[in-house]
């Protein structure tokens, strides 16, 4: 069988993997460091979560065999967590995928200045009573105070990759948009649109320009104004902290091991907490915006990587055997445990207290990498049943490069208005190339609905 890995960490990771299930089996696999094409020879594809509906729409993947969801199997697809065992791996109503690693992120912060009293002032009299940001609200006024001590922007700039700046967007927005529902609550609503997120699952048309996506809008707009945000230069947020340049960040896990070490660990001057939540956010029941004394954090799942298996395989049940071994509780734990992949949790176990030793990796002391682990638990809030995700359609390669470079102008002082307008303008120029009927059902399978 041939293996299509195109993540040059990854491959190396599971390289050895593949060659102990090789030699127990007696199968031969080849792993490709190229990506997967719907013309090449690949009977195993690695890809993005995000890419599961190029791959799926088309009929181009073989469905999950039922015995590998069994509560019998070895796998345990009873403890992946709900977002990995249910929505990402599934399109059109079928189980297409394995998931193998999830992602992260974090925010890291430059702890020893908030003892700083002519920061500690400014910042709580911009937000009261805070420390440590857990609202994205609080994350503003934080980098505000920062500027308006040391008189110079305190974050890096936005990401000239429209990949990561559309997936920061999102994290943002996820809170601001969307109120955050436990079961009874999700179970009482009747519109379908409940779930929506960057499209309407009735009409298919973009929200860019709704309430709550105007709202994460200006949020961004206002670290401009606060001179928080640099207009331009180098967008790398691990060396900006590094050097100084930033007093705070959006770190995903493939960042955060690049902070710098010393003595081997990382600096204690640098703390992290979980990505923030949001006070101001799009109210369920009357879809109104409003500032709330609670706390609103919605998850945002747009990373981690998936094993397919193409049709065209002629021992699927192999390549499920080995993907299934891959992604299985031992695999996925030695996945999270090496952070050079920035491997986020897929599992519940991974989350347990008792793993600790997974998160050490990062370099920080025992304090710390339990708050990473626990950032890790705040970041799937399983409580949380109506989470946001990212694209997932066949289009979303098109949409993320037509957002992008739009969504970076709220960093130059575009009004969120016309940024946004920009935007959406650039997706519906896409969508007229689609049939409606067919982008319809783009839209409702990418946020479940088959």
């Amino acid at each position: 069988m041939t293996l299509s890995c195109p993540d040059a960490a990854f491959a190396d990771a599971l390289g050895p993997m593949v060659k102990a299930w090789a030699k127990r089996s007696g199968a031969e696999v080849v792993v490709r460091r190229e990506p997967m094409t719907p013309e090449d020879e690949s009977d195993i594809g690695l890809i993005p979560a995000g890419q599961l509906g190029r791959w799926g729409e088309p009929g181009l993947l073989v469905p999950v065999p039922p015995k590998l969801r069994a509560n019998d199997n070895p796998f345990q697809w009873f403890g992946l967590l709900s977002a990995y065992g249910e929505r990402l791996v599934e399109w059109g109503g079928q189980t297409l995928a394995v998931p193998l690693t999830g992602d992260g992120s974090v925010i890291v912060y430059r702890a020893d200045r908030l003892t700083d009293t002519a920061v500690a002032a400014e910042y709580h009299k911009l937000s009261p009573n805070a420390t440590a940001p857990a609202t994205w609200e609080e994350f503003a006024a934080l980098a505000a105070a920062f500027a308006a001590v040391d008189k110079k922007p305190s974050l890096p700039p936005l990401p000239t990759d429209p990949e990561r700046m559309f997936d920061l967007f999102g994290r943002v927005a996820a809170s601001i948009d969307r109120e955050k529902l436990d079961d009874v609550q999700l179970a009482s609503r009747t519109d379908r649109d409940a779930i929506a997120f960057y499209f309407s699952v009735t009409t298919g048309k973009p929200r860019l320009t709704s309430d709550g996506f105007l709202e994460a809008a200006k949020w961004f707009a206002g670290l401009q104004k606060s001179k928080a945000l640099p207009a331009d230069g180098p967008d790398d947020p691990v060396a900006a902290l590094a050097d100084g340049r930033a007093m705070l960040a959006v770190l995903s896990l493939d960042q955060l091991v690049r902070l710098p070490r010393e003595s081997g660990a990382v600096p204690a001057r640098f703390g992290l907490v979980g990505v923030p939540g949001a006070r101001t956010f799009r109210h369920a029941d009357d879809g109104k915006i409003r500032q709330d004394v609670n706390r609103n954090f919605v998850p945002y799942y747009a990373g981690g990587r998936l094993g397919v298996v193409r049709t065209r395989c002629q021992n699927a049940e192999a390549a499920f055997d080995l993907l299934a071994d891959l992604g299985g509780p031992a695999r996925s734990a030695e996945f999270v445990g090496t952070p050079g992949l920035g491997a986020g949790p897929t599992r519940v176990a991974h989350l347990d207290r008792e793993r600790l030793t997974l998160w050490l990796g990062y370099g920080f002391d025992e304090e710390r990498s339990k708050a990473l682990q626990d950032a890790m638990r705040h970041y799937v809030e399983q409580t949380v049943k109506n989470p946001a995700q990212g694209l997932r359609g066949p289009d979303r390669t098109d949409l993320i490069a037509a957002a992008g470079s739009a969504l970076r102008k709220l960093g130059t002082g575009v009004s969120p208005t016309d940024a946004l307008t920009e935007a959406e303008k650039a997706w519906l120029a896409l969508d007229a190339k689609v049939p409606p009927d067919t982008l319809i059902r783009w839209r409702q399978r990418a946020v479940g609905l088959n």
